[in-house]
């Protein structure tokens, strides 16, 4: 088989609304804004991904430099794993982290839906693993005991999810503590419950929390510190016997290779825009693996149902679905699994009237 030429690479930009918004201790995010890329191949085959920068200000930045990296590309093979060396060696000085990873991760999860398109095969069997359905956890999007119990309900109404997850961190333990328990009224006691602080504690709060939770059977304790605190991380995780849960923070498989060596995690969850890619991904699994640590998805649905099929340790998958309002098929959830898309790629086909309904100028 000959390697397909890329022609071009096509950049486009949304920002949509959220319903509901996702809110955690920190802030609120009623909208996201998307970049969106397609590469298209001289014989016709388009391979298309996204990423979510998370703020409308790092919009026009991250487009600006998927379209910039992505216009050096045209007339290369479509070999994406060697091109991802190529970008992270070429960036060394620069730095491969923040929005310059997260373009180059755009244009990784691109490429390889080219080849799977042009394959004629899902993502997943490009990458030598069975199309299976993997098993959710429902990532809630409110805040507060009320909020939280309604919507976890709903999710194992719903979804038939097997496990839901919210964000805590208010200012009283109680009022946490107070939160788990609703939402164990709302799902039963054979629903695992996770929760997630965005990196707001301290060593000594994380602790406290941390013991108060065990007691109600919280199944992982996700990101209670900094994400870089590699080494409070790692004692939270000794004094605690709740699993201490991250990695969607970590940039790169090298970050995380940093995180596992210093026993940060007893469970990891690498974002596929953060950690590279479908290439970075790879790299991150076989490390899981090495390590014997389970992994989890962040986001990103869309490529995580793919490359949790792919991953040796595979644990949960994240639903938690910021493009589907974007999509002809966002992907189907059944008995609390994620279905592979039952098409080439990944199984993107994006609504192009919502696509220009929503459109960013940048």
């Amino acid at each position: 088989m000959t390697t397909p030429i890329i022609r071009d690479v096509r950049v486009r930009a949304v920002d949509a609304p959220l319903d509901p918004p996702l809110r955690n201790s920190l802030n609120t995010i009623p909208r996201a804004p998307l970049v969106i890329l397609e590469v298209r191949t001289e014989d016709g085959a388009v391979g298309t991904s996204y990423v979510f920068p998370y703020t409308p200000a790092a919009l026009g930045p991250t487009a600006a430099l998927a379209r910039s990296l992505g216009a050096g590309l045209a007339g290369r093979k479509l070999a994406p794993a060697t091109i991802w060396r190529e970008l992270h060696d070429a960036g060394r000085i620069l730095g491969t982290e923040g929005l310059v990873q997260i373009a180059l991760s755009a244009l990784d999860m691109a490429m390889w839906d080219a080849l799977a398109v042009l394959a004629g095969v899902p993502l997943c069997e490009l990458l030598g693993a069975e199309a299976r359905p993997v098993p959710i956890y429902a990532s809630l999007r409110g805040w507060g005991a009320a909020m939280l119990a309604e919507e976890a309900g709903r999710a194992v109404a719903t979804l038939g999810a097997r496990a839901v997850k919210f964000k805590l961190g208010q200012a009283r333990l109680e009022d946490d503590l107070d939160t788990v328990r609703a939402v164990r009224g709302a799902v039963g006691d054979g629903v695992g419950i996770l929760v997630d602080y965005n990196q707001a504690l301290t060593l000594p709060e994380a602790e406290r929390r941390g013991r108060a939770l065990e007691a109600l059977d919280v199944r992982w304790l996700e990101e209670p510190l900094p994400a870089q605190d590699d080494a409070g991380l790692a004692e939270l995780a000794r004094r605690l016997s709740i699993p201490v849960q991250g990695g969607e923070n970590w940039w790169g498989p090298a970050g995380m290779h940093r995180a596992l060596m210093a026993g940060a995690v007893d469970l990891c969850m690498p974002d596929a825009m953060k950690i590279g890619g479908v290439t970075g991904w790879l790299r991150a699994a076989a490390l899981a693996a090495a390590h014997r640590v389970p992994m989890s998805s962040h986001i990103f649905v869309e490529a995580s149902v793919h490359l949790m099929n792919a991953t040796p340790t595979a644990h949960l998958l994240e639903h938690l679905d910021v493009a589907a309002p974007l999509l002809v098929e966002p992907v189907a959830v059944k008995g609390g699994m994620a279905l592979v898309p039952d098409r080439p790629g990944m199984g993107i086909v994006w609504d192009e009237a919502a696509l220009a309904k929503h459109a960013a100028d940048v």
